[in-house]
């Protein structure tokens, strides 16, 4: 059994990914600081496990989008999941108050 040190959120924001000349839009759906799983609207294919993605991920309380580089994980139906193998200290901190906010607004609702 694999345990999670980092808080992660259910999300809804756009994520860009670049593989080589290939942009792809989809959509964030759950987030922590060292990864994110995103709905590609469309079944895994074999050009989806590349080594190291590009992405671009756009919080929707913040203007600029965060940069990284993600490695998949694992793939289910439309779900990719990645973790993040370089990231900035900023742009970690911002994903980090986003999980943050996400977690305050469950608490309200619940």
């Amino acid at each position: 059994m694999q345990r999670r040190f980092t808080l992660r959120a259910r999300t809804d924001c756009r994520v860009s990914t670049r593989q080589g000349t290939l942009v792809t839009s989809c959509r964030g759906i759950e987030v922590s600081p060292t990864g994110i799983v995103i709905d590609r609207g469309r079944p895994i294919e074999e050009r989806d496990h590349r080594m190291v993605v590009e992405m671009e991920i756009l919080l929707p309380e913040r203007v600029r989008p965060l940069r990284a580089l993600a490695r998949p994980i694992w793939s289910f139906g439309c779900q990719q999941a990645f973790k993040f193998v370089r990231m900035s200290d900023v742009d970690r901190l911002n994903l980090a108050e986003h999980v943050d906010l996400a977690e305050i607004r469950r608490k309200i609702l619940h």
